[in-house]
């Protein structure tokens, strides 16, 4: 079948896509995971469906006191920032769906995010495309996304429990350190972040991990960090350097690292002889654009300089001049189609 078409709603009907959110099935768990990494020009529907779909199926109630709904159809026409609930009582399936449409609403105007309890214990923050979202966690750890990436984690940790989060797309960690006498790690003072196929252990230390394409990074700036899989050794990572592991090779390696690699937190890019393929990511993770290159030499020409990311027109602006390429917009379909300069 020929999913390259279908949107959000599609997908949200496919049995196959429900199966592979159940990830009761590897045949099928294969195939999306094959599927999404071949990058199709409708990957954002694909991920707002699974997102949607991994919290309904296990949410259990959400937070709805008097007057919520209209309030926060209110504050959507108002475009005010934030929305928020609080638990009343259970809801149906159509009254879930009610809510999620919300959040996607909200999400996919760029204004700000909704946070969505599932399972009494959990919850999700999502950053929608263009925008970023500071978390502060139940330790007092702070996480970053950036845009195009969800977080999902405990409302609560307890004592003795590990502190876990699961991460897709790409953020700055700010992580608590607990760890005060030299005894063997407890398990409360364990720190995980799960990435993609990446386990990524810490105790109190700032990194930044970025999970895209099939690839996951994490630039480690300070403290200490141990990445691996299950199928991989573990490697340690000192700061400076970055570990970089590769879905489709299974392979996990570490390097120097790039010191810009978080510089996406000052709304900016920094360009040390850098493909223009990698900016056309950005522009695609990122932004949700799909680029179109009319002279494919273009993707492998290098630059250097620092890109600003704050304001789209700026960056199109600058990548214009700097490239001598023509861009046009097509504001129906979000395509950047990318000319020979005249």
């Amino acid at each position: 079948m020929d999913y390259h078409h279908y949107d959000k709603n599609d997908f949200l009907e496919d049995a196959s896509l429900l199966a592979y959110v159940k990830g009761n099935d590897p045949v099928v768990t294969r195939f999306w995971e094959d599927w999404a990494q071949q990058q199709p020009p409708n990957i954002g529907e694909f991920r707002k469906a699974v997102f949607l779909l991994r919290h309904l199926l296990s949410a259990e109630r959400i937070n709805a006191r008097p007057g919520t709904e209209q309030e926060l159809w209110g504050r959507i026409s108002q475009t005010i920032d934030t929305a928020a609930a609080t638990p009343v009582r259970r809801m149906g399936l159509r009254r879930w769906i009610a809510a999620a449409a919300v959040f996607l609403l909200l999400a996919g105007a760029g204004i700000g995010y909704y946070i969505y309890r599932y399972t009494g214990t959990q919850i999700a923050v999502y950053a929608a495309y263009g925008t970023k979202k500071q978390i502060i966690l139940a330790d007092a750890s702070m996480v970053t996304l950036n845009a195009n990436s969800s977080l999902r984690y405990a409302r609560h940790w307890g004592k003795n429990s590990v502190r876990e989060v699961w991460l897709d797309g790409e953020a700055y960690f700010e992580v608590k350190h607990l760890k005060d006498d030299a005894l063997p790690l407890k398990a409360g003072e364990r720190f995980l972040v799960h990435a993609g196929k990446l386990d990524i252990e810490v105790l109190g230390t700032t990194f930044n991990v970025k999970d895209r394409r099939g690839i996951t990074t994490v630039y480690l700036k300070n403290g200490v960090v141990k990445v691996g899989t299950n199928a991989t050794d573990a490697l340690n990572i000192q700061p400076g350097e970055e570990a970089e592991y590769r879905q489709q090779e299974g392979l996990l390696t570490k390097h120097p690292g790039d010191a810009g690699a978080a510089a996406w937190l000052d709304n900016k890019m920094v360009l040390h002889n850098t493909p223009v393929k990698e900016i056309v990511q950005v522009l695609e993770d990122s932004y949700g654009y799909k680029v179109v290159l009319t002279d494919t030499a273009v993707a492998n020409r290098k630059i250097n300089g620092v890109l600003p990311l704050k304001n789209t027109e700026t960056l199109l602006y600058i990548l214009s001049n700097m490239l001598d390429v023509d861009i046009n917009v097509n504001k129906s379909d979000s395509t950047l189609l990318f000319r020979p300069g005249k």
